[in-house]
């Protein structure tokens, strides 16, 4: 009885203990679930919010990289890799390095050419490349940028607007000429025919002995230039195309019997070009670096197959009339006789002159919409003028030319180039062509301008692009770089409320920021 009692309350015993265990099973099970709950959690939020610092800091590394990138380019004149060039609504995008990004996350970054509305707050209408009398010059400078940061499955897009930075300085503005070129194009210029170059001063007189320069006369584009046929480039023959320090785009080539007498200053590469190093020109050299006279005292190395980094020259919008131009109405003169322009009040409308007559016109502001001379119609200045007719051609003209001199063409018995100026910003051609000689000056940066014929230009022709096939030379006039002789740009500065005070475009700001 001793003996069973004793393995009786021997089990119970255990009974006892093994429900005391499970009780501690329990209690310990239900304590590491509470624990869990509350730890756990705690440590994903503690290592998502340290995902979500990464994918920021990420994404606004990346942005400032981009941003950055483009600030530099823009001073430089140059443009980044990083840049949307095209209005087409479409943006660049770009994926950031990691070694700028400083972590594991993708960052892509898309910039995004969008001119400012009219109505916003950033629109000014200095930075409006569409304006007239802005400094920015054909270029839209304003960006939409968004930079998305991508990281252990987060996503993180910062958003911002630049626009230029306008700095006011209080210097005096100063000019830039419209005609510092022989020829001069935004895009393709090409030389062909007998086709020669140089300069000479009208302030010294007419061109002649004693009056030139063989090895001046600058041709120049911003885009690429092609010679050949028997071309002779009495000066520089300039090539600012962008990018600058191209090593593999060839901007400038040569054929035929086509010479540089001077140096090649070129953006990229040429081809056909050749020159002797040293300070001697070689009897096969197309590229003698004359340097206007003095021979090859300069680098006549770098001009050669090297790629330099030439500022582009800034074509902005021609000039508008100013208020007191003559309107000059409709002039259609076919007949025989001669026929003075006085103020029209008729729309302003074309000037056509055919047949044997000839349209004297004084000095002053002339507005039309078209210049046609043709056949033995001629326009003349007389040789007691002193101050400049200038015809801005305005509206819309009839036909696919804006400017057609042909037959006896232009008569300027000044033999002042900038007594006769042109300016228009139509998307017509422009055509010099005929037998008689040019002297004037042409400013048309929207226009194909072609030169043909046997007639000579005395002065200086500024085009979208320019062919040359004649057999007339182009003597530029040197006086055309002074602001006294011929019209002025001032790109770069517009008046800011005050004599003396202009503003400036001085890089790239950041006018709104957004993170979604």
């Amino acid at each position: 009885m001793q003996s069973l009692f004793y393995r009786r309350n021997r089990r119970a015993q255990n009974g006892y203990s093994l429900v005391a265990v499970s009780v501690f099973s329990v209690v310990v099970a239900t304590w590491l679930m509470v624990t869990a709950s509350i730890v756990i959690p705690t440590y994903q939020k503690g290592s998502e919010l340290g995902y979500w610092s990464i994918v920021r800091s990420s994404a606004e590394a990346g942005l400032d990289y981009v941003v950055s990138q483009l600030d530099t380019a823009f001073k430089n004149g140059t443009i980044s890799s990083y840049d949307d060039v095209s209005l087409d609504g479409t943006p660049h995008v770009s994926q950031v390095p990691a070694s700028v990004v400083g972590s594991a996350a993708l960052v892509t970054v898309s910039v995004n050419n969008v001119r400012a509305p009219s109505t916003a707050s950033v629109w000014k209408s200095q930075l409006d490349d569409q304006l007239a009398g802005n400094i920015v010059s054909n270029t839209n400078c304003f960006r939409v940028i968004s930079a998305t940061s991508n990281y252990a499955g987060l996503s993180s897009t910062v958003r911002i607007v630049i626009s230029p930075m306008l700095k006011l300085v209080t210097t005096a503005p100063t000019t830039t000429p419209f005609f510092s070129y022989a020829l001069y194009s935004q895009n393709a210029l090409s030389a062909s025919g007998n086709m020669i170059t140089d300069a000479y001063d009208s302030r010294n007189g007419a061109y002649g002995a004693g009056n030139n320069n063989s090895y001046l006369g600058d041709v120049g584009s911003n885009t690429s230039v092609s010679l050949s046929g028997n071309t002779r480039i009495g000066g520089n023959l300039i090539v600012a195309s962008l990018p600058k320090g191209s090593t593999t785009a060839t901007v400038a080539t040569r054929s035929g019997n086509a010479i540089v007498e001077n140096q090649i200053k070129a953006n990229g590469m040429t081809s056909g070009f050749t020159a002797t190093v040293g300070p001697t020109p070689g009897s096969s050299d197309n590229v003698r670096a004359l340097e206007a006279g003095t021979p090859r005292s300069g680098d006549y190395t770098t001009p050669i197959d090297k790629s330099l980094s030439q500022n582009q020259v800034s074509l902005t919008v021609a000039p508008s009339s100013p208020d007191g131009s003559y309107n000059v109405g409709a002039v259609n003169i076919s007949g025989n006789g001669k026929v003075i322009v006085r103020n029209g009040v008729a729309p302003v409308s074309s000037i056509n002159v055919g047949a044997n007559n000839t349209l004297y016109i004084p000095p002053g502001k002339y507005k039309a919409s078209s210049f046609n001379i043709s056949g033995n119609g001629q326009l003349q200045i007389e040789s007691n003028v002193t101050t400049n007719t200038v015809v801005y051609l305005e509206g819309n003209s009839a036909g696919s030319t804006v400017v057609q001199i042909s037959g006896n063409g232009m008569g300027n018995a000044t033999n002042i180039p900038a007594r006769f100026q042109i300016f228009t910003n139509s998307s017509k051609s422009v055509s010099l062509s005929g037998n008689a000689d040019f002297k004037g000056v042409i400013y048309a940066p929207s226009a194909g301008v072609s030169i043909s014929g046997n007639g000579a230009v005395y002065g200086s022709v500024v085009g979208k692009s320019i062919t040359s096939s004649g057999n007339g030379n182009i003597h530029f006039d040197l006086a055309l770089k002074d602001s006294t002789y011929a019209s002025t740009n001032t790109i770069g500065y517009v008046p800011a409320g005050g004599s003396g005070s202009n503003y400036v475009v001085n890089g790239l700001t950041t006018v709104s920021w957004e993170e979604f």
